[in-house]
């Protein structure tokens, strides 16, 4: 395939699997439990509509799912956020804080992208 997806779609899975492990943490705080679920799911919706992404078999199926993955990403910054709050916070919370900041930048700019290629094609460009 192509070095730079396979190493973002390692990225990604990389990334749930840690957001699974700070759900666990934050799960046995009080009144956290809702919280790390979230993130927990939306982590591992980053992950796997990336992959189904790779996998479109048209544009607009790319940008669908591309779509999917950039709302997911916002929403675990959203949750990685409250989660860092906290006073009790796990320390792994900022650097996942962190890099669901930089995930969150990459499928934006690739949406953008993707919106040009998208307007292009249906002006006959």
């Amino acid at each position: 395939m192509r070095p730079g997806l396979d190493q973002l779609e390692a990225r990604t899975q990389a990334f749930a699997s840690d957001c699974l492990d700070l759900g666990a943490l934050v799960d046995a705080v009080t009144g956290m439990r809702v919280v790390g679920q979230q993130l927990a799911r939306a982590a591992l919706s980053v992950g796997a509509n990336h992959r189904a992404m790779r996998r479109a078999r048209s544009l607009r199926e790319f940008a669908a799912k591309l779509q999917v993955v950039n709302e997911e990403a916002d929403e675990c910054v959203y949750w990685l956020e409250l989660v860092t709050r906290r006073p009790t916070a796990p320390p792994t919370a900022q650097a996942l804080l962190q890099e669901a900041c930089e995930l969150r930048a990459i499928f934006a700019k690739a949406r953008a992208t993707t919106r040009v290629k998208l307007a292009s094609r249906s002006h006959g460009g």
